[in-house]
């Protein structure tokens, strides 16, 4: 079955990117982007307001899967064959290395003003960065948080040791402690990264090419998420992800819940717990080291293949506007990534969130983490075993030994 499963992916994939690459090429008039679903219809709104306003350049807007990752191939085959394609790129943050040192999207580095270069997360800015030139105008950002039970909890845990103390203290037989994202997925990476930079660690340095995964302070994280298995979180959250772990904690089985932005946005819609129970912070730290959030978001980039460059500014720019975001953010409620449209909660831990390291081979050093955090978490090697092979495999393939 799972061989099938696997075979029936790939035939839909090839068929989505096939027809990806096989759709006319832009007219002189037109602009294309492949987006998620629309199921808002604010997408469609605000491309209507565009031609509107500039009536000599039509939007297609190519509706693809849900998932971030097929999105992200259709992407990829579409500039690989080099014409047709999309002329505007709506980018999760983590593409843009791959997609700039492929040679695929425009340098926007110059087409900022100074209001916008000071109005954006500084964070967002440098995520869509690469060796120093902005190919990515941030558009929503996002970041995690430790959201937890205000209710019983008397102060929001600062340190390792004080989420411990409380989960234990407040967990019972139908409540457990903390969760978080367990599954061996780009969400277990990002759980990872809090609890690593909060052990004063890191994964890889982007400018030097160093990996950091076989030193003290990442067996220490990774034993530290190890030991909460079983004791303050449940044996199975080794699956969970993201929507596992809200549910589970609006449903009143958790003291603690590290999770994403939308989780705010979401805990007064059903669930035993509703939102004046629940309050949120950074994620904690050893003494004298800092929280930092993993970055996520959204940005709009443009094809280097498009015959429509000064077009797709034009769309970009607009889409990018503090009225644009703030109507999706009304819509759907992604969080804009200017600091002037950021909830005034929410400001101080985007202004301390940090991207995943900008390298081209991201999503193979990714997944050499994931399978390693995921063969320790469920007790098949030891956090010293795992990150050890991962530092290997890692500088094999960043050839940095």
């Amino acid at each position: 079955m799972r061989i099938l499963a696997k075979i029936s992916t790939t035939v839909l994939l090839v068929v989505l990117v096939g027809l990806s690459v096989l759709r006319p090429a832009s007219s002189a008039g037109s602009l294309s982007i492949l987006m998620e679903p629309d199921g808002s219809g604010i997408w469609r709104e605000l491309f209507a307001d565009f031609h509107r306003k500039n009536p000599d350049i039509e939007v297609e807007l190519v509706e693809g899967p849900p998932s971030t990752n097929t999105r992200e191939d259709m992407y990829s085959t579409a500039f690989l064959a080099g014409s047709g394609g999309f002329d505007v790129v709506y980018g999760d943050v983590v593409w843009v290395p791959k997609f700039a040192a492929a040679g695929w999207l425009l340098d926007l580095t110059d087409r900022l003003s100074a209001d916008d270069l000071q109005d954006f997360l500084p964070a967002d800015l440098e995520g869509g960065t690469y060796e120093g030139r902005l190919y990515r105008i941030p558009a929503f950002t996002d970041a995690g948080l430790l959201f937890y039970r205000k209710d019983l909890v008397p102060e929001p845990p600062s340190t390792f040791e004080e989420l411990r103390t409380y989960a234990k203290q407040y967990k019972n037989p139908d409540r457990w402690g903390f969760l978080w994202q367990g599954k061996q997925y780009e969400g277990l990476v990002t759980v990872f990264l809090e609890v690593l930079w909060g052990h004063g660690g890191d994964w890889i340095d982007p400018a030097t090419r160093t990996v950091h995964l076989d030193e003290p302070e990442a067996i220490r994280a990774l034993a530290f998420m190890v030991d909460l298995i079983g004791n303050e979180s449940p044996p199975g959250v080794t699956t969970h992800t993201e929507e596992d772990t809200r549910n589970l904690f609006q449903s009143g089985h958790a003291v603690f819940l590290r999770n994403w932005l939308y989780v705010w946005r979401l805990a007064d819609q059903g669930g035993a717990i509703k939102k004046d129970q629940v309050g949120f912070t950074a994620m904690v730290h050893e003494p004298n080291r800092k929280s930092a959030a993993t970055l996520g978001g959204w940005g709009f980039a443009i094809s280097r293949f498009t015959k429509n460059p000064e077009a797709a500014w034009r769309l970009v720019e607009f889409l990018a506007r503090s009225d644009s975001l703030a109507q999706v953010q009304q819509r759907v409620g992604l969080i804009p990534a200017r600091k002037s449209q950021v909830p005034a909660e929410f400001l101080p831990i985007l202004l301390n969130a940090r991207p995943r390291p900008a390298i081209p081979e991201y999503a193979q050093a990714s997944d050499i983490l994931q399978r390693s955090l995921s063969a320790a978490l469920t007790g098949r090697v030891s956090p010293d075993e795992a990150l050890r092979e991962a530092a290997r495999q890692t500088r094999l393939l960043l050839q940095s030994e």
